[in-house]
C-alpha cells in the first residue's frame, strides 16, 4: 500500500498537530500522503494536494481523523469507491474509530504489514417522494432521522414494512438505524444495541406519545416505507447521519432500504464487538 489519503477534522486536530505527524510518518515509511487541496495548503504541503474524490477514488486506504462523526462523512463517500477506512479517535467515545491518537502510527504499521481485518459496515439507502419529484441518492451509515421542525408540534406519520402496514405513530420523530448506528442516536431514544456485523435495522420512535410505541426490528432485506402526515404544514427534518438533512413540509413519503454499498472499516486491535461495547458504555 502507497497511497494513503488523510482526512482530519480540523476542529479536531488543532493546528493539524496529528495530520503532520501522521503525514511525516508515512512518509518516512515510503508512502505517498494525499491530503486535500484546503489541508496540503495550510501544511504547506502543495505537492501532495488532490482534488477531494481523487483521494476516496485513488487511495489504497484513508485515514480519518476524528471522532465518530468524522468517519461517518468519510464513509458515505469512500463507499462509492470502496475504499477501506482507518479511523483514529481525536474525540471522545469513538465506537467506530480503530486506535487512540497516540497508538495511530502502531495501526498504520499494522495495516502496512497486512495484520489487520476489514468490517464491511451496511448502509441504508433512502428517496424522498416530494411535489417535484424524487429526491434519490441518499446514503447513511449510521441512521436516517425523521423529526419535527422548530415548532412545538408532534408529528404523525404511518409505518409500512414491504407495504404491509405496521403502526401510526404520533411522536417527535423516527429513526430508522443499521446496527452501526444502533449505538447513536438510536440508544439514546431507548432503542435496541444491534451487534454491528447484523443484517438487520431498527426502528425507534422519538418520544412517542403513546406508551405502547416501542422499537421493532426487521430484516435488512426489508423496505420500510414513512409516510409522515404533519398537521397545518408543520416543518419536520429529514437527516442521513445528523449530518446531511433537508427541511420540508406536506405530506411525503420516505422509502428506506438497505444500500448496494458498504462502508469498509479497517480493524488493527484484537478487540470484538461487546469488548468495545463495555468499554465505551461504561465512560
Amino acid at each position: 500500500m502507497k497511497k494513503i489519503g488523510l482526512i482530519p477534522n480540523v476542529d479536531k486536530d488543532k493546528d493539524l498537530a496529528v495530520t503532520m505527524r501522521l503525514v511525516r510518518y508515512l512518509l518516512n515509511k515510503g508512502c505517498i500522503p494525499q491530503l486535500t487541496e484546503k489541508i496540503a495548503e495550510l501544511l504547506g504541503l502543495e505537492m501532495y494536494a488532490r482534488k477531494e474524490n481523487e483521494i476516496y477514488e485513488h487511495s489504497d486506504f484513508i485515514i480519518s481523523l476524528g471522532g465518530d462523526g468524522t468517519l461517518l462523512g468519510v464513509g458515505r463517500k469512500a463507499c462509492q469507491y470502496n475504499t477501506p477506512i482507518l479511523g483514529v479517535n481525536l474525540g471522545t467515545l469513538g465506537f467506530l474509530t480503530a486506535e487512540e491518537k497516540n497508538r495511530a502510527e502502531y495501526a498504520i504499521d499494522k495495516v502496512l504489514m497486512g495484520d489487520y481485518k476489514k468490517e464491511k459496515r451496511m448502509m441504508l439507502q433512502t428517496s424522498i417522494a416530494t411535489e417535484d419529484g424524487r429526491i434519490e441518492g441518499i446514503n447513511a451509515l449510521n441512521d436516517i432521522c425523521i423529526t419535527r421542525g422548530i415548532l412545538y408540534k408532534i408529528l404523525e406519520f404511518n409505518v409500512f414494512v414491504n407495504d404491509e402496514y405496521v403502526n401510526t405513530l404520533r411522536a417527535d420523530g423516527v429513526i430508522i438505524c443499521t446496527p452501526t448506528g444502533s449505538t447513536a442516536y438510536n440508544l439514546s431514544a431507548g432503542g435496541p444495541v444491534l451487534k454491528a456485523d447484523a443484517q438487520i435495522i431498527a426502528i425507534t420512535p422519538i418520544a412517542p406519545h403513546t406508551l405502547t410505541s416501542r422499537s421493532i426490528v426487521v430484516s435488512a432485506e426489508d423496505t420500510i416505507t414513512v409516510e409522515i402526515n404533519p398537521r397545518e404544514d408543520t416543518a419536520f427534518t429529514i437527516s442521513a447521519d445528523g449530518q446531511e438533512s433537508w427541511s420540508l413540509t406536506g405530506k411525503k413519503v420516505v422509502q428506506i432500504r438497505k444500500a448496494k454499498v458498504y462502508t469498509t472499516i479497517i480493524k488493527t486491535n484484537s478487540q470484538n464487538f461487546y469488548d468495545v461495547l463495555r468499554h465505551k458504555l461504561s465512560k
